[in-house]
């Protein structure tokens, strides 16, 4: 990740900083910074350092697709560490040196649905970025389908992997062993016969270019996908929506699409699942 987005601070908010939660009435936005917020680092979505500039698949896309589509009256834009919890719209968080307290207007990075009381708790765009966990054989293999996994010698290819096949129990129980092994010696296991079956993320698989020697049974385990969170009812997500859309719209855009190369950039195959459409076009 090479690309690096400069983020100029108006001189009224240059001496912003970061001081914990509140619910104070008179926290509002900036009124010429879009202030995003995000919990960790996490690549390739997000890599922020302490002054509001940052790299990835998350600050590249605002630099080229959303921030000029949806600024408003926004003069730029800059990226603030929040704790994990925190909510848009109702918690602060950023004050300024006169006390005047800000709080982030959209929450980036790793950002998942179904997460603990996430749908409930915000407005957020059509799906960006999905990943699957998904099981795989070798293509003359015995397995064909789940129902096949009786007796069967199965790995497990990562933390996702692992908890998402722990999950599903009736087909667990039916294996006659359950391994954790990074991807290369699984599926090396699965090449010679040790393993029947592995069990994997599309984030771990896909970038080892080995995905069209397996076959990939009917069925993920597991899906998540991957949002931009936007404040409760705020309108964001339509704006950022229809930004995206139109970067990867041929149609729109005269370079054609450039939001799946920007994804492959990022992620090593084209792990977008973003299929948002105005409504004047369905």
């Amino acid at each position: 990740m090479k690309k690096v987005v400069s983020v100029i601070l108006s001189l009224t908010l240059a001496a912003v900083l970061f001081t914990g939660c509140s619910n104070n009435k008179d926290v509002k936005y900036s009124d010429s910074v879009l202030i995003i917020g995000y919990t960790e680092n996490e690549a390739p979505f997000i890599e922020a350092k302490d002054d509001g500039t940052a790299e990835g698949f998350i600050p590249e896309l605002f630099e080229k697709a959303v921030f000029e589509a949806t600024k408003g009256d926004f003069k730029t834009y800059r990226f603030e560490k929040v704790e994990k919890g925190y909510t848009l719209e109702e918690d602060g968080g950023f004050s300024e040196e006169g006390g005047k307290e800000y709080s982030a207007s959209l929450l980036v990075g790793a950002t998942h649905k179904n997460d603990g009381t996430f749908n409930e708790d915000y407005s957020f765009t059509e799906p960006l970025i999905t990943n699957r966990v998904v099981a795989i054989t070798k293509k003359d293999g015995k397995i064909k389908s789940f129902k096949d996994f009786t007796g069967a010698k199965v790995l497990t290819a990562g933390e996702t992997a692992k908890a998402a096949f722990e999950k599903h129990s009736a087909v667990y129980s039916l294996c006659k062993s359950v391994k954790e092994q990074e991807i290369a010696p699984a599926l090396a296991s699965l090449d010679d016969g040790r393993a029947d079956a592995v069990i994997v993320d599309e984030f771990t698989l896909m970038p080892t270019g080995k995905a069209e020697n397996y076959t990939v049974l009917e069925g993920e385990l597991d899906t998540v996908e991957y949002v931009i969170a936007c404040a409760k009812y705020s309108g964001w997500k339509d704006s950022i929506n229809e930004a995206i859309f139109e970067y990867k719209s041929p149609e729109y855009n005269k370079h054609g699409d450039e939001f799946t190369p920007l994804v492959e950039k990022y992620f090593g195959y084209n792990a977008s699942s973003f299929g948002f459409e105005p409504s004047g076009d369905k």
